[in-house]
């Protein structure tokens, strides 16, 4: 942070006198990077200080010389450039800490690859004789505890529903490719893989890239964390992502580069520009929509949307599926006017210094990244949130199925059971239920979501860049799921009303009966591989421990993901536990209290849950064979 001072610094030494742009805009914006190199500086020193007066007062030996080296350390750093091991672990960890006093998640803060920024370190220090894997590991595990000690609170009841679990998403990732393309595995990849492996915490979350050349020892070593069962690590897939962001302007060792960011997300350091959270939309509402030409029961009779018809007098499967596109492009089209609001106003109330400092493009415009601004070589990547995507898909293909296909159901008939919740409509509910399904690599089900995609993608292509940005196609619920089924009454899949919606691009719970390896190929049958408007798919899969047992277990699991690798998925992560563990936690929660389970992108403690989302991770389908 001395060297961004001294940059700033000389930057506004710079600054023409009698440019209003430069005196109006550049120079608040340099004042501003000075004042936070100095801030984070002298808040390292004040640890310093701390640190030597423990000394003073300490008897153990040995606890003494920890606390005289934690002292020099926040002398030097972040003030200057690490010179060794620990060092560089503390300047991290100054840098992640203080960048939330700047804003809430600060830009969505990522760990990015520590086992590619610490690795000259380690070496070096091994080499000298500084430190050991052992010594590594504790370093490591000091900073997991002071991460997992951050509780990222919501300011509305509503904003909790959808993040539980204290979620604050300071991934770290490991694994993936070098700038230049090779494997990028090293030491330190096992390492931090091992020092989480030992630690009964939730956060940091660890991501770990994969790709078609990923070496054995490291996917071994990836599933042997996995059967854990505590969700890590979660899974990105560099033979889909490379490729995608190269087709978006990418360049390419920068995209090489790229770390885990948020739940699915990836960031390119020093490449991307756009930091804005967008809009949420409720495929399954869409769908309760076009029943109720454009109402919600929970609702009455408030016209929400557009009428798009009385669904009693469509003929045709194209006439509902017309209807249905209608109310998705409707949500969509305010989803895209509320980005835009967003984008105008942000930069009227949010600044990110700490960011900026960090960030080269910004630095060298002197603009901060909340202003709605193009980087010359920055990407501005956004997307749009699809909530439900399964349910719809399920609902959309028993109508289809049952109503015009096959005349087993009247629309009538269908109405009549969804008004009453299938209360003594079970008959109806179960001939729903046996419709062809997401999940299970059934072309019926599939192609439908496959046109859901692509309706998406087309409105976002056609659209964003009314907005300036790459507004992209996603489904990465958090836990929105939940708060967001609670307003949608029962639906044709059979789902009941006010329950959980479907996960991000997993299956509908129960829905997917032909094995894990089906869920995925849906997912693949579902993508438009042939567009670019598109971005993370995160996919929950529930293993139980015995079918991951031993060596065979590990050599399955193993072979799933290059499957998973193979068909380029975005993501996939697992929760490797037995429903009846779930189960007998939610009945007596004080004794399983360290039982951390897989959320979204995230892990957290099962009984820190609310009931709604315990039931849906206990409603997840339990897959027990690979």
């Amino acid at each position: 942070f001395k060297g961004i001072r001294e940059e700033a610094l000389a930057r506004m030494a710079e600054l023409d006198p009698d440019d209003p742009v430069d005196q109006s805009e550049k120079r608040p914006y340099l004042e501003a990077i000075v004042t936070v190199s100095e801030g984070i500086v002298t808040w390292a020193r004040r640890h310093a200080e701390l640190a030597r007066r423990k000394a003073a007062e300490e008897t153990d030996p040995r606890r003494k010389q920890e606390l005289l080296t934690i002292a020099s350390n926040c002398e030097w750093v972040p003030e200057n450039p690490p010179r060794t091991f620990h060092e560089a672990i503390q300047a991290h960890w100054f840098t992640q800490a203080f960048a939330r006093l700047e804003q809430k998640i600060s830009s969505n803060p990522t760990n990015g690859r520590m086992d590619q920024l610490f690795w000259p370190y380690y070496q070096k220090d091994l080499a000298e004789d500084r430190i050991d894997e052992e010594g590594a590991i504790e370093l490591f595990q000091c900073m997991w505890a002071s991460m997992a000690q951050c509780l990222d609170l919501a300011i509305t009841p509503y904003n909790k529903a959808t993040h539980e679990g204290y979620s604050h998403w300071e991934a770290l990732t490991v694994g993936g490719q070098t700038r230049d393309g090779r494997d990028a595995t090293n030491e330190l990849s096992y390492i931090i893989m091992r020092s989480k492996r030992e630690c009964p915490l939730h956060y940091p979350d660890l991501a770990a890239r994969v790709h078609s050349r990923s070496p054995e020892r490291f996917l071994t070593a990836v599933a042997e964390m996995i059967k854990q069962g505590c969700g890590f690590p979660k899974l990105l897939n560099d033979d889909e992502i490379i490729p995608l962001h190269l087709a978006k302007g990418a360049p390419l060792e920068d995209i090489y580069d790229y770390a885990a960011s948020g739940c699915a997300e990836i960031r390119m350091p020093r490449v991307d520009t756009y930091t804005s959270g967008h809009a949420q939309m409720n495929f399954g509402a869409a769908v309760e929509l076009v029943l109720y030409n454009g109402r919600m029961k929970k609702y009455g009779d408030e016209l929400l949307t557009v009428e798009t018809g009385d669904v009693r007098n469509f003929t045709t499967w194209e006439e509902f599926w017309q209807a249905y596109a209608t109310q998705q492009n409707y949500l969509m089209r305010h989803a895209f006017m509320q980005q835009y609001h967003i984008i105008k106003a942000r930069a009227q109330h949010f600044a990110t210094p700490i960011s900026d400092a960090l960030h080269v493009l910004a630095m060298k415009e002197c603009v901060d990244l909340h202003q709605d601004h193009h980087y010359e070589g920055g990407l501005d990547l956004g997307y749009f949130e699809c909530l439900g995507y399964s349910t719809a898909i399920d609902s959309l293909s028993a109508v289809r199925k049952l109503v015009f296909d096959d005349k087993k159901l009247t629309m009538q008939e269908l109405l009549d059971a969804l008004e009453c919740n299938f209360e003594g409509k079970e008959d109806v509910r179960k001939m729903l239920q046996s419709a062809p399904c997401y999940g299970n690599n059934d072309d019926y089900a599939d192609s439908i979501g496959l046109e859901i995609d692509r309706l998406a993608q087309e409105f976002s292509k056609k659209y964003a860049p009314r907005l300036g940005i790459k507004c992209d196609f996603r489904m990465v619920p958090f836990t929105s799921h939940v708060p967001f089924g609670r307003v949608v009454s029962a639906t044709p899949n059979g789902r009941k009303a006010w329950t959980p919606l479907s996960d991000g691009s997993s299956a509908s719970h129960g829905a997917d009966v032909n094995g894990p390896t089906a869920v995925l190929l849906s997912n693949f049958n579902s993508k438009n591989y042939n567009m670019f408007q598109r971005a993370a798919r995160l996919l929950n899969i529930k293993f139980t421990p015995s079918c991951l047992a031993g060596k065979e277990g590990t050599r399955k699991l193993v072979s799933f993901i290059r499957a998973f690798v193979d068909l380029r998925l975005w993501h996939v992560q697992f929760n490797v536990v037995n429903r009846q563990t779930l189960v007998n936690a939610q009945k007596d929660p004080e004794k399983y209290r360290g039982l951390i389970v897989r959320i979204a992108g995230y892990s957290a403690y099962f009984t820190e849950l609310s009931k709604d989302l315990q039931d849906d991770l206990i409603a997840r389908t339990q897959h027990e064979q690979v």
